[in-house]
């Protein structure tokens, strides 16, 4: 019995041979996946039946997917043959593992093996729902193509008028030189800007874009200014009185600007257009409204030879006057407020928008002429197009809506000097982290003209921390208050 089942077993591979032998000359019909079962269970019953004695039926019970079938029975019946002795007629029953179709075994990926070139084309083939990628299969990593991306705009979020104001942000600003000195300092304006969603952070080190004069406060130099100026400003629904001294805004070459009052408590404008004589500390503003106190650089008025290019007028630094200022069109952005809005020069739209120089809306009091600093001042509303903080919302170059923002006025509506001169309270809400930077301290109150509160001779304006190498500019010899300073070094 065991002999005439190995005969049949063997009498079954002979003629499965033969049947592959006959489909290799034939392309192999392509039979979809889902029908192996059934391909196979009929040619099995159809070789039963062919053969003159009985033989066990081939039962599959399952079927590896394969896109040949031909071939793995060939293969397999090759295996068997090479197994037995002798040949022997027979039918084989193989039991062979299915892996189902949602974990499919997957062979590695050949390497080296060029696409055959007569490969039959399937047909009724349903789309894969999941296409399993090989997990040993190395793909070809490819050379990087470099994508060319659009730079981010850095002035996204900045404000159309602050937008490329800043100077001195690069090394090709020029070094300048104290010429209240003898030597050379070569000192370079240097600026940093970053942007956040609410502030612009100004860092700077204090020494401005032209030369300069650092009078008896002598001598200017390098400091660590860091500022913070709003990028969304909004009125008020009432003012704040600018400090008396120290900085209430800054230059757009990072310098701030002071308010009207000097070290003894004297309009330090006042003093140097000779409204009065300043006796109780010798004060001197130099080139451009500015001098220094102690190392800390500073403007009291003017401030807009920050856009002037001597050499293209074939002059020099000490020639600067703010009549050399363009007259018929509007002056450009000098400054920024501590409330985050602009200063503008002298020059700009009044409320009815014509070109025309703004002026200030404070006038002397009968009797005063600035000794007492901002008490000898008052405001009158509607005397110049300016108002009570210095400023106006009218058009400015560059935006399509009417801007509020301040002026640096040369002239009130009174005729005399332009008191406040830059600003003297804020419009908006201001930064108060900016308030008391620099080499002077804290500054010293707030108030409105007239209030009878100034202070006095309270921070050191004019008297250097040494003795500078030379008198004050314009002066044979040195103010007798300074007989007790130490030689600079």
């Amino acid at each position: 019995m065991k002999e005439a089942r190995i005969l049949a077993v063997l009498t079954g591979i002979a003629l499965l041979i033969a049947t592959v032998g006959c489909s290799a000359t034939t392309p192999a019909e392509i039979i979809p996946t889902a029908n192996i079962d059934a391909t196979v269970e009929a040619r099995a019953k159809a070789l039963v039946a062919a053969q003159p004695t009985p033989t066990p039926v081939v039962v599959v019970k399952d079927v590896t997917p394969t896109p040949n079938i031909d071939a793995m029975v060939e293969a397999r019946a090759k295996e068997l043959i090479a197994a037995q002795p002798t040949p022997a007629p027979g039918v084989v029953v193989k039991e062979v593992t299915h892996t189902p179709a949602t974990e499919p075994t997957i062979a590695p990926a050949p390497t080296g093996t060029s696409a055959p070139t007569n490969a039959p084309v399937p047909t009724n083939i349903p789309a894969p729902t999941h296409t399993p990628v090989p997990s040993e299969v190395i793909v070809p990593t490819a050379k990087p193509t470099r994508i060319p991306t659009a730079t981010p705009s850095p002035n996204i979020g900045i404000p159309k008028y602050m937008d490329g104001v800043w100077l001195c942000t690069d090394t090709s600003a020029p070094l300048v030189d104290d010429l209240s000195t003898q030597q050379s300092e070569n000192y370079r304006c240097s600026v940093t800007v970053e942007y956040t969603d609410e502030f612009a952070i100004v860092k700077s080190n204090g020494i401005p874009n032209h030369d300069y004069e650092s009078g008896p406060g002598c001598c200017a130099g390098e400091l660590e200014y860091e500022w913070r100026i709003p990028l969304k400003p909004e009125l008020a629904s009432s003012v704040t009185y600018a400090p008396v001294v120290g900085p209430v805004a800054i230059s757009v070459n990072g310098v701030p600007f002071y308010g009207p009052e000097e070290g003894p408590g004297g309009d330090a404008v006042a003093l140097h257009f000779e409204y009065f004589v300043e006796d109780r500390q010798p004060i001197i503003i130099g080139i451009c409204g500015a001098h220094s106190a102690g190392t800390e650089f500073h403007y009291h008025f003017d401030g807009n030879c920050v856009h002037w290019h001597p050499e293209e007028e074939k002059k020099e630094w000490k020639d600067w006057d703010v009549d050399l200022l363009v007259k018929d069109e509007a002056s450009p952005v000098i400054g920024f407020s501590f409330d985050g809005y602009p200063i503008y020069g002298p020059y700009g739209n009044d409320s009815n928008n014509t070109l025309k120089e703004m002026t200030s809306s404070y006038r002397l009091k009968a009797g005063k002429n600035g000794y007492d600093g901002i008490d000898d001042w008052e405001y009158v509303q509607g005397l110049g197009d300016l108002d009570e903080c210095n400023g106006i919302t009218s058009e400015v170059t560059g935006l399509n809506e009417p801007l509020y923002h301040y002026h640096a006025s040369k002239t009130s509506g009174s005729g005399e000097i332009g008191f406040p001169y830059f600003i003297l309270c804020y419009s908006g809400i201001p930064e108060t982290s900016n308030i008391g930077q620099g080499d002077q301290g804290p500054a010293q109150g707030s108030q409105a003209p007239g209030s009878g509160t100034g202070t006095g001779n309270g921070a050191p304006g004019g008297k250097p921390e040494c003795l500078p190498p030379n008198p004050p500019p314009g002066k044979d010899n040195y103010p007798p208050d300074w007989s007790d300073l130490i030689p600079c070094s």
